[in-house]
């Protein structure tokens, strides 16, 4: 036997070939026209407040969600000949320049989205969806969207002195109208996290909001329908925003600002393989992963798999139609 057969290209392969075992990485085409669905990343995290390393997360999540398998066991749904995958590689930013890396990426999503592609962004710090939603709706021509944002924080803080953090996304989105308070749904939210004076500014404004420990009491299918009713009616559809720190600290330690009492893996990945799979989705942002604070890998493994529900439920609706 030639020893060479032994060699592999570089990086060829997250796994060991094998003919029947389909990966998500087996899924992507170069060529971005037919697909589904545009997978993006943005490797920026300038605007954190906390703990910084966001930025290393589009690669690492990347990585791992491409290693998954392409057939869903649990809900019977083989995304290999249903979802056609593009990866657009990751949004060249200015890691010096918010206003700069905010406009490139509105416009790229725009494109995106003028395409008719389903953008699975990975970030990146949550200010990033100041600029995610906001190429949604350029995309749109400007037609009224509605946001279902998975947050243990209201992101509704003041741009004190013009600055910009990933605390102010939605203050700012709101402000400048490109989104409308009743459209707005937060889900997740914690006590200790949040101060009374964003949540009152939250309450005039309209928006939906349902803490963390309604999710704990309810079925997250009932919180999904919630929403719906929230985001769906009078927009062109809804965009999912999902914050890694979401999730409880027991789950997802490797994020910017770690929740006790957050919600579980279960509960998140449940209501976004539901909210993909409605024909209203636009697509999802994922934030505040950060693979420096995350040793053991687990929040990477649990954003991955955020990221692998949403390819599901996308495969799932285009099942069902």
């Amino acid at each position: 036997m030639n020893p060479f057969a032994w060699l592999r290209p570089p990086d060829h392969s997250p796994v060991p070939p094998d003919p029947r075992d389909v990966r998500i990485v087996d899924l992507l085409q170069a060529d971005p026209s037919g697909a589904h669905v545009a997978l993006i990343g943005i490797p920026f995290d300038t605007t954190v407040i906390g703990r910084r390393g966001a930025r290393e997360a589009p690669g690492a999540i990347r990585r791992a969600l491409l290693r998954m398998t392409a057939f869903d066991l649990e809900s019977g749904v083989d995304l290999a000949g249903i979802l056609r995958l593009a990866d657009f590689g990751d949004i060249a930013v200015v890691h010096t320049d918010v206003h700069e890396t905010h406009r490139r990426i509105a416009a790229v999503v725009a494109e995106a989205v003028r395409r008719g592609l389903r953008p699975l962004v990975l970030g990146g710090d949550h200010g990033l969806s100041y600029a995610t939603i906001r190429g949604v709706r350029e995309g749109l021509g400007g037609k009224l969207i509605g946001v279902i944002q998975f947050d243990a924080h209201h992101d509704l803080r003041e741009p004190l002195e013009g600055e910009i953090t990933s605390g102010t996304p939605f203050r700012r989105l709101l402000e400048e109208g490109i989104l409308q308070g009743r459209h707005l749904v937060q889900i997740g939210l914690l006590g200790g996290r949040n101060s009374r004076a964003y949540y009152e500014f939250a309450r005039q404004h309209s928006l939906h909001i349902v803490p963390a420990a309604r999710v704990h009491q309810a079925d997250p299918g009932s919180i999904v329908q919630e929403a719906f009713e929230h985001t769906t009616s009078g927009t062109a559809g809804f965009w999912i925003s999902f914050d890694m720190d979401v999730f409880d600290s027991a789950y997802a330690p490797g994020v910017s600002a770690p929740s006790p009492g957050g919600l579980t893996a279960f509960q998140g990945l449940t209501m976004v393989r539901q909210l993909a799979a409605h024909p209203a989705c636009l697509g999802m942002d994922l934030m505040e992963t950060a693979p420096p604070l995350d040793p053991d890998g687990r929040t990477v493994a649990l954003a991955a798999a955020v990221a692998y529900r949403f390819l599901v439920g996308q495969g799932q609706l285009r099942q069902q139609h």
